[in-house]
C-alpha cells in the first residue's frame, strides 16, 4: 500500500502573539477613564469644603449666641469695683451656659470649633471685665473724694472757730494727697488739687464777709496774707466776688416782701462798684461793667415798685379789716334780736344769703377797680352795707305783712308746707325761676354746691336738691317740736 508522506515542524513555542508587530507606544493617561479622574477628585474636595464651611457656620452661630450671653454678664458687672469678684461672677454664670450649649452638639468637629472660638472670646471677655472694674473703681473713688471735699468745705464754711478752720483745711489737703498717691497722678496733679482747695476756701471766707462792715478790707487782708494771686487768677477771683455780691443783693431785695431791705441792697451795690483786689484788680471791669449797670438799674426800679406794693398791702389789710367789721355789723342786725330771743331759722338763712351777696359784690368791685384808693373802697363798703340792710328790712316787712300769726305756729308750719310744695315742683321741673334762683343762692351760701357746664366752662352753682333734702327734715323736726310743746 502506498505510504503517505508526513511533515514535521521544526518551529519552537514562543510568547509572541500572533499578528503584525508595531513600534507605536500608547500612554495610559490618554484613556477615557483616566480623563475622568480629575473631575472625581474635584467633586470630593468640594464636598469636604462644603462640609467644613457648614460646620464652621454652625460653630459661629453657637459662639455668637454664647458671646451674647457673655456680654450680658459682663454688663451686669460693669459697676463692680472688685476685679476678682467680677471675673468669678462671670465664670460662675457663663461656664454652665457653655457646657449646656456643647451638650447639644453631636458633631465632634463642630464641638471642637466652638471650644476653640470660645477660648479666644473668653480672653477678650476677661480683658473687658478688668477694664470695666478699673473704670468702676475710678468712678467710685472720684465720687467719694468729691463728696469728702464738699463735706470738708461745708464744715469749714459753717464754723467761725479759727482752730477748726485750720483743721478742716489740713484734712482737705491730706485727702487730696491720699487720692493723688492712690491713683498715681503725679506731682503736677497734686499741686493743682491743693490750689483748688486754697481757692475754694479763700472764696468761701470772702463770701462770709460780704454784708459785714468793712467787708472789702477783710477780704483784701485775707487774700493778701494767703498770696491769693499765686493760685487764683484775677478773673476767677473777681467773677466769684461779683456772684457772691449778686446773691447777697438779691436775697435782701425781694419785691413785695416786707422783710426786704432795699437800702442795704443799694449799699452793697456801691460797695461792689468800688471793689478792688489787694493787687489793684477791679471787680467791675470788662463784660461785668454792662451786667452791673443793668443790675443797678433793676434794683432802683424795683425799690420804687416795692414801696408801692407795701403801701398797697397795708391798704389792702386795712380795707379787709374794715370790710369784715362792716359785714359782721350787718349780719348782727339780722341775727341779733333786741328782745333776747334767738334768731329764727329764717333769719339765719337770710343772713347767709345776705353774706353771700355782700362777699360777691365786694369781689366784683375789686375786680372792676383794682386801683381804687382805700378811701373809695371804704366808701363803697359803707354804701353796700346800707343797701343790703335796707333790702333785708324790706324783705322782712314784706313777709310780716303776708303772715297770719293766728293761722301759723311761729310760721314754721307755713315754711314747711311751702318747702314741701317747692320740693314737689322741683321734682316735676315746674319750680318757677325766681324761687329756684333764691334757693340756689341759699344752697351755695350753705355749702351745697354742684358744677354745671355753661358754654364749655365748668361753673359752680347752688345744689337746690341737696339743700332741700337737708332743709325739709329740719323743718319737720321743728314742727314736731312745736306740737309737743303745745
Amino acid at each position: 500500500m502506498p505510504r503517505i508522506p508526513t511533515f514535521t515542524s521544526t518551529a519552537k513555542p514562543t510568547t509572541d502573539v500572533g499578528g503584525i508587530k508595531s513600534g507605536i507606544q500608547i500612554s495610559p493617561s490618554s484613556t477615557i477613564a483616566a480623563k475622568l479622574l480629575p473631575s472625581a477628585n474635584e467633586l470630593t474636595n468640594y464636598a469636604i469644603k462644603k462640609r467644613d464651611n457648614e460646620e464652621k457656620l454652625i460653630a459661629k452661630k453657637a459662639v455668637l449666641d454664647l458671646k451674647a450671653e457673655s456680654d450680658k454678664i459682663i454688663q451686669s458687672q460693669k459697676d463692680n469695683i472688685s476685679e476678682n469678684e467680677a471675673i468669678n461672677n462671670w465664670k460662675t454664670t457663663f461656664t454652665p451656659l457653655i457646657n449646656q450649649k456643647l451638650s447639644t452638639v453631636k458633631n465632634r468637629r463642630v464641638k471642637k470649633l466652638i471650644e476653640s472660638s470660645i477660648d479666644l472670646e473668653n480672653s477678650e471677655s476677661i480683658y473687658h471685665l478688668k477694664q470695666n472694674s478699673f473704670k468702676a473703681y475710678e468712678k467710685e473713688s472720684t465720687k467719694i473724694y468729691n463728696d469728702e471735699m464738699n463735706i470738708g468745705v461745708n464744715n469749714y464754711k459753717a464754723t467761725d472757730n479759727p482752730i477748726l478752720k485750720v483743721k478742716y483745711k489740713t484734712d482737705l489737703k491730706d485727702k487730696a494727697e491720699k487720692f493723688n498717691k492712690e491713683h498715681i497722678l503725679g506731682a503736677n496733679d497734686l499741686k493743682k488739687r491743693k490750689e483748688v482747695i486754697d481757692s475754694v476756701l479763700l472764696l468761701t471766707d470772702a463770701d462770709s464777709f460780704i454784708g459785714l462792715p468793712n467787708a472789702e478790707k477783710q477780704i483784701a487782708n485775707l487774700d493778701s496774707s494767703l498770696k491769693g494771686e499765686t493760685f487764683l487768677s484775677n478773673e476767677n477771683f473777681n467773677s466769684s466776688i461779683y456772684n457772691s455780691y449778686l446773691q447777697k443783693i438779691e436775697s435782701v431785695s425781694v419785691k413785695g416782701d416786707p422783710n426786704s431791705d432795699y437800702e442795704e441792697a443799694e449799699r452793697l451795690l456801691n460797695e461792689l462798684e468800688n471793689f478792688e483786689r489787694y493787687n489793684g484788680s477791679k471787680t467791675i471791669s470788662g463784660k461785668r461793667e454792662k451786667e452791673f449797670a443793668t443790675l443797678k438799674q433793676k434794683i432802683l426800679v424795683e425799690q420804687i415798685q416795692h414801696e408801692n406794693l407795701l403801701e398797697k398791702q397795708v391798704d389792702n389789710k386795712a380795707f379787709l379789716d374794715f370790710s369784715n367789721d362792716s359785714k359782721t355789723s350787718l349780719l348782727k342786725t339780722i341775727t341779733d334780736n333786741k328782745a333776747g330771743i334767738p334768731p329764727t331759722l329764717e333769719d339765719r338763712l337770710i343772713a347767709n344769703e345776705i353774706e353771700s351777696e355782700y362777699d360777691q359784690m365786694v369781689r366784683d368791685y375789686l375786680d372792676a377797680d383794682p386801683e381804687a384808693t382805700l378811701i373809695n373802697k371804704k366808701s363803697f363798703v359803707r354804701n353796700l352795707t346800707f343797701s343790703l340792710s335796707n333790702i333785708y328790712q324790706d324783705r322782712k316787712i314784706s313777709k310780716i305783712k303776708s303772715r297770719s300769726f293766728t293761722e301759723d305756729t311761729f310760721d314754721i308750719i307755713a315754711e314747711k308746707n311751702r318747702v314741701m310744695e317747692d320740693v314737689k315742683l322741683l321734682a316735676l321741673d315746674e319750680l318757677d325761676v325766681t324761687t329756684r334762683m333764691r334757693y340756689e343762692r341759699i344752697a351755695k351760701a350753705q355749702g351745697y354746691v354742684t358744677e354745671i357746664n355753661i358754654n364749655g366752662k365748668q361753673q359752680k352753682i347752688g345744689d337746690v336738691g341737696a339743700y332741700l333734702n337737708e332743709y325739709l327734715p329740719i323743718l319737720q323736726r321743728q314742727v314736731k317740736a312745736t306740737e309737743i310743746l303745745e
